[in-house]
């Protein structure tokens, strides 16, 4: 028994709204009351992808369905439209696209979403896109827009979502749009070319904000925007800057790559709740912080925290103060000065140390703030400063860090890798060490030969007495790259498995040593 047909007109429309306009289109078999239902949905959404090449059907049907619900007085409450303009059918599909958007406005539609694109960078974007009253989300690609594309007076005051990708758009039109378009709450601007300079103060609705340019040897942007309503700011290849002591309260995800920092006065600046914090290959640090003395920096809601490639850090003593840290990554060429102020009982580092001079003093230090956390640490094609590697034998006989993992890179002698596991092992105690590339099967069997001659078979020469009385066991476990267990091995399953693989690009059978190490006060 039908009885989903014998509700309300008003209840079956609102099933309608949310479901699709395949789907909605799909309901026409259902039964005869429900044939021609999906047509006077109160909602469209017409994407060109769905039709398969075939614009002119595609056209057709927009044009047809919009008309009916016009002459038919049909409720509309939101219209969207994903469109290309870069066929043989350009001027028809633009010249459509105004006859759609003054039906739109008679109709006295609430909302309306349009996605234009064209792969043709000469294209002109149709000045009739901010004449559409309704237009709450406009996604540009691939147009010019200048002084005629976009219209003397901008009637899309309700404009809440504004995405320009590979758009030319000279600087006097974007601030108009701006300056029109108030209600804006996002805001992404990706591979534009044109603009030196973006202000959004006037933009007191901002939430979500990204900026993304991928050539370097352009000019970069200078960015200034309002903090008081944004909760997310992404900006790659471009300058930012806040003001001095400004408060983000409401900012959630700051991620920062290629940005020029020190205009930016990030560590002057408050994040009561900022949870994620990424800082990536952004110069100027060291211009903002003072080396004199450590910086404190206090994040009352920070969870995860990102720095890679930040050289400006390089003699920096940061203080961290973030209670809910939940995990923390580093990576760089550098062993960096940084300790966390946290409550967090379960929080996680990961280290990656790459093309570096290794001082284990420093080394030593850096784990030790870590010391609350498990940690991680990638060791890659670095050199151990040798007059730093200490050895228990001779005295030095501290409490040791334990890691949850240490991987390491193998292009160098048996003599000198274990005199890098002896000073290693002076200051941490791995429970598991690995390769830090299973693709370079070559350098992988180097690896896995020398772990197992000094922690399996014992060789005395190859380490320290103290560590050998410290290590009580040592074992070999393989997986597949697809498998989720571990399971132990000897070095014979190692080598057959290992040498059914050709290729460097083929993924290697994954090899780790387990260690356990005696208890120590």
């Amino acid at each position: 028994m039908d009885r989903i047909s014998d509700l309300p007109n008003d209840i079956l429309q609102r099933i309608l709204y949310f479901v699709s306009q395949k789907d909605a289109l799909r309901t026409s078999v259902l039964s005869k009351s429900w044939r021609y239902r999906w047509r006077t949905r109160p909602n469209l959404d017409f994407s060109e992808a769905t039709f398969k090449g075939k614009k002119q059907e595609f056209l057709s049907f927009v044009d047809n369905t919009l008309q009916q619900y016009r002459d038919r007085r049909l409720c509309l409450d939101e219209f969207h439209l994903r469109i290309s303009l870069d066929d043989c059918l350009k001027h028809k599909s633009v010249s459509l696209l105004g006859k759609w958007i003054r039906i739109l406005t008679t109709m006295g539609v609430k909302e309306s979403r349009l996605s234009i694109c064209t792969v043709d960078h000469n294209d002109m974007m149709p000045s009739v896109v901010f004449r559409a009253e309704s237009l709450q989300q406009l996604h540009v690609e691939g147009f010019d827009m200048d002084r005629d594309a976009v219209p003397t007076i901008i009637l899309s005051k309700h404009l809440k979502k504004l995405h320009l990708r590979r758009v030319h758009i000279e600087e006097k039109i974007f601030r108009k749009i701006l300056s029109s378009c108030s209600l804006i709450e996002t805001m992404h601007v990706e591979e534009c070319g044109g603009l030196r300079n973006i202000k959004t103060n006037n933009l007191r609705r901002l939430k979500d904000f990204s900026f993304e340019r991928n050539n370097e040897e352009d000019e970069r942007c200078s960015i200034e925007i309002y903090p008081a309503s944004l909760e997310t700011i992404k900006i790659r290849f471009g300058n930012i800057s806040f003001d001095k002591g400004a408060e983000f309260r409401n900012l959630v995800d700051l991620d920062l790559r290629n940005v020029e920092s020190s205009r930016a006065r990030l560590f002057s600046c408050e994040f009561p709740s900022l949870r994620r914090l990424t800082l990536s290959d952004c110069d100027g640090l060291n211009e903002e912080l003072s080396s004199d003395r450590p910086r404190w920096c206090r994040f009352p809601s920070l969870e995860f925290l990102k720095i890679f490639n930040c050289d400006g850090l390089k003699d920096i003593q940061l203080v961290i103060d973030a209670p809910n840290i939940l995990n923390f990554e580093y990576q760089g060429n550098f062993i960096p000065s940084i300790s966390f102020v946290t409550n967090s009982r379960e929080w996680k580092s990961k280290i990656d140390l790459y093309k570096s001079s290794l001082s284990l003093l420093k080394l030593d230090e850096l784990l030790k703030s870590l010391s609350q956390s498990e940690i991680s640490l990638m060791i890659d094609n670095t050199n151990i400063i040798r007059e730093n590697i200490w050895v228990q034998d001779n005295g030095y006989n501290k409490p040791v860090v334990v890691v949850e993992s240490l991987n390491m890179n193998c292009g160098c002698s048996l003599s000198y890798f274990s005199s890098i596991l002896n000073g290693l092992f002076c200051i941490c105690r791995p429970r598991n060490m690995g390769y830090c590339n299973n693709y370079d099967g070559g350098s992988v069997m180097q690896f896995v030969g020398f772990m197992w001659r000094i922690l399996i078979e014992r060789e005395s020469y190859q380490l320290s007495q103290l560590v050998l009385r410290d290590l009580e066991e040592a074992n070999m476990e393989i997986k597949e790259w697809y498998e989720e267990e571990w399971h132990r091995a000897p070095l014979s399953e190692f080598v057959i498995s290992h040498g059914r693989r050709e290729g460097y690009f083929t993924p290697k059978c994954q090899t780790r040593f387990t260690l356990k190490w005696r208890e120590t006060a």
